[in-house]
Formats: structure tokens, sequence, C-alpha cells
């Protein structure tokens, strides 16, 4: 799907205001809504790190975003 110069620049400045999971999580649900799953994709038109958007997406298959494990992982000591 091609997304026109505004859509891109509203997604990127939406993600660019995110952090850690949260922004994970958002732009795993932009490669799944608008690019098929596809991090490579996403990567490409968006500019986005592929490995970020990879991550994104196996957090949300798994429902257990890293940094949460962590936090939870730590607390545990």
């Amino acid at each position: 799907m091609m997304l026109n110069d505004t859509i891109k620049a509203t997604v990127k400045d939406a993600a660019q205001k995110l952090s850690g999971h949260r922004k994970r999580d958002f732009m795993a649900k932009v490669a799944e809504d608008y690019f098929g799953g596809s991090a490579r994709k996403t990567e490409t038109t968006l500019g986005w790190n592929r490995h970020s958007v990879q991550l994104g997406l196996h957090e949300r298959r798994s429902a257990n975003p890293k940094s949460l494990r962590l936090s939870i992982d730590s607390k545990a000591k």
C-alpha cells in the first residue's frame, strides 16, 4: 500500500513521540495494518529500524513486551 507524504509524516511524528515498548507496538501495528506485517517494507517506506519493527511484531504476537519482562525480572531479585 502506498502512503502519501502527509500520512507518512503524521505516522513518523506519532512514533517519534513514543518510546520503548509503546513505540515498538505502534510501529508493529503500522506494519501489520499497512505493510502486511513486513518489517522490511516498513523500513523502506518509513525509514524505521527493521529490527525494532521485528521486535515489536514479536512482542505483539507473544503479548509479552521485552521491557515488561525486564522490569519483572529486576523486581524478583
